[in-house]
């Protein structure tokens, strides 16, 4: 019931600030709202640092809201609304092909109503973002659930999901990602509309958009990147817009904390876009003084996760370690996390470094799969790079870069955010994803300036792209909803995650140590999610194994260890195990064959209930 109280006064916290702003209202609306319901924990988190006390509750959560916006309310009747320079004149708007828009959002309902009639999918969804929501809500603590990678990271998302579990259905919250769609394309549509984009082209550009396999796919699991773009990109909207320059640099690095908070690596987004709002200072004053209010907004809205690193872990960037000063300053990577791993990852998309030049074109046959859905780019994102790159630079070289200041700004962070992840050698597509919604309003505007029958094609073009993309997605969410819930009925949680169903039995608190992949961290937590869950990485650790990422095939369990962790159960899958003569184990539950065709499993997926023999 707190969950719905906090949203509720989030909510109106949000509007009731959103209407001191003449322009942008509904931009100020969606940052003031997610930033209500995330801050309150991070002021309690910074009050655990200090006190080492866990008080991360919801409840508290409340309270401190509840307070903030009072004082919210009492301030604003005394600071003026804040005022908007003159906005340039939109680009005239066109006719739009209304089907459009109405079959994007048609599409992506239909995959939400999907979603919930199972339970949260995705790797690193069971594997950690769910697992420190649940690790959130049972111990009131934002510290990090265990000091192993990548449970270290920030973990907005995680909270998120934490508020909404705590009061809806876990089917429900499955699609709950899709709702920061929203945040995103208003971030899109609104910096089209500044690039001078007419609103047919820029709503073109947000269905293309929602169609990049990289952004659709992600949409419908519980992770961090598409929240992490969405802020980056309203960050990039307010430092264009018209606003007054302090409220603008404000809310731009509110965004920008928020971003930070979903992900880490949009600290690479936060100095492109910085660099961008110095620029707008017109003169070394207003330079300064945009950086100072940017940076300072940016830090307070994101900065506890870094401080929490710093204090408990001795890295703000922990996992990472930070190039050339790291070991100066002792801000050295995770013993778990394996930077020279990281280089050999494009391979997967790639077979050469210098392929990346002519990506998407080049995604070709890698470990088995020829069109990977979750990391490309897809068609109309491929259309559309040839011809805006050509109308941008032949539109600049006739006009001189003046007329282009906010199309050459967004090139700008573009190209930057494109650079830094080429530079850092972890070549993965959805690393550069930030970069994506600050390119496609040049898309938008380079269709605008087409006329006659060169904006009929492009048209036909584009919406053939983005009606193909979204029928790559719904097809797959379609098999999948399929398969999972019509055919094979795996409606129940444990058939849903195939794990024995006498977890969800199991008395509240019980303590179950996993040695299988990370995967099953989530689904063991069970229906009602009261189980305590130790987690692989940290089993590991408890058994005196290196860190690795990959389950230990070998175990040899000790009582004291166990012991002192009160664990009660072991869950097992395809390891081998010897005990000490203090403990002794009863296979109480297993699986050990396909739910669906019958046909024995690989590896048994066993429970085991845990016997102590020694006082």
């Amino acid at each position: 019931m707190n969950a719905l109280f906090y949203v509720l006064l989030s909510v109106l916290t949000a509007g009731g600030i959103a209407r001191r702003f003449g322009a942008g209202r509904d931009l100020v609306a969606v940052t003031v709202f997610f930033g209500a319901l995330l801050l309150p924990f991070h002021i309690l988190g910074l009050v655990e640092l200090s006190s080492s006390q866990p008080v991360a509750s919801l409840g508290n959560a409340l309270l401190l809201l509840l307070a903030l916006a009072l004082a919210l309310a009492s301030a604003l009747y005394l600071i003026p609304a804040a005022t908007v320079a003159p906005a340039p004149s939109p680009a005239p708007s066109r006719q739009r092909w209304s089907f459009l828009p109405w079959l994007t959002l048609a599409v992506f309902v239909l995959a939400g109503l999907m979603l919930a009639f199972g339970r949260p999918l995705g790797y690193e969804v069971a594997a950690y973002h769910l697992p420190l929501s649940v690790n959130l809500l049972q111990t009131h603590s934002l510290m990090a659930w265990d000091g192993n990678f990548p449970h270290t990271f920030p973990a907005n998302a995680s909270v998120l999901w934490a508020i909404l579990i705590d009061s809806l259905p876990e089917r429900l919250v499955s699609s709950a990602n899709l709702l920061l769609l929203v945040p995103l394309v208003l971030a899109v549509y609104t910096l089209c509309r500044l690039a001078s984009a007419d609103s047919k082209a820029s709503l073109y550009a947000c269905c293309g958009m929602l169609g990049v396999p990289m952004i659709a796919f992600s949409s419908v699991e519980l992770g961090a990147d598409i929240g992490g773009i969405a802020f980056a990109a309203l960050a990039m909207c307010f430092v264009l817009s018209p606003l007054r320059p302090a409220p603008a640099m404000a809310l731009a690095g509110l965004c920008m904390g928020l971003a930070i908070g979903f992900k880490s690596l949009h600290l690479l987004s936060a100095v492109a876009i910085g660099l961008v709002a110095c620029a707008r200072g017109g003169n070394l004053t207003g330079a300064l003084r945009n950086a100072s209010v940017f940076g300072a907004a940016a830090l307070l809205a994101g900065g506890f996760w870094l401080l929490r690193n710093a204090i408990e872990l001795g890295n703000p960037l922990h996992p990472v370690g930070v190039p050339l000063v790291g070991k100066w300053l002792g801000w050295l990577p995770s013993a778990d996390f394996d930077p020279s791993l990281r280089s050999t990852t494009e391979l997967e998309w790639v077979s050469n470094a210098w392929q990346w030049l002519a990506y998407p074109w080049t995604e070709s046959q890698h470990f088995g799969q020829n069109f990977k859905h979750s990391s490309g780019l897809g068609a109309f994102v491929a259309a559309a790079i040839p011809g805006t790159a050509v109308a941008l630079g032949a539109a600049m070289v006739r006009d001189g870069l003046r007329l282009h200041r906010v199309r050459l700004s967004l090139l700008f962070a573009v190209l930057f955010i494109v650079a830094a992840w080429a530079l850092l050698g972890d070549r993965q597509p959805r690393y550069v994803l930030a970069a994506l919604p600050l390119a496609l309003p040049l898309l938008a505007w380079a269709v605008t300036q087409a006329t006659g029958q060169w904006r009929r094609v492009f048209d036909l073009g584009l919406a053939i792209c983005i009606v193909a993309m979204l029928g790559v997605f719904l097809s797959r969410q379609v098999l999948q909803f399929g398969d999972r819930i019509v055919l094979s009925q795996q409606t129940t949680r444990s058939a849903f995650y195939e794990y024995p169903p006498l977890v969800d039995s199991l008395p509240a608190g019980t303590t179950i140590l996993n040695t299988a992949d990370r995967i099953w961290h989530y689904p063991l937590f069970g229906a009602a999610l009261s189980n305590r869950v130790v987690s692989m990485p940290a089993g590991r650790r408890m058994l005196g194994l290196p860190p690795s990422l990959s389950a230990p095939r070998e175990l040899r369990l000790a009582a004291t260890p166990l012991r002192a962790a009160g664990v009660t159960h072991v869950f097992v899958a395809g390891a081998s195990v010897t005990l000490d003569d203090c403990l002794q184990l009863a296979n109480v539950a297993q699986v050990d064959r396909n739910p669906v065709n019958g046909k024995p499993l690989g590896s048994p997926r066993v429970l085991y209930a845990v016997r102590y023999l020694c006082p």
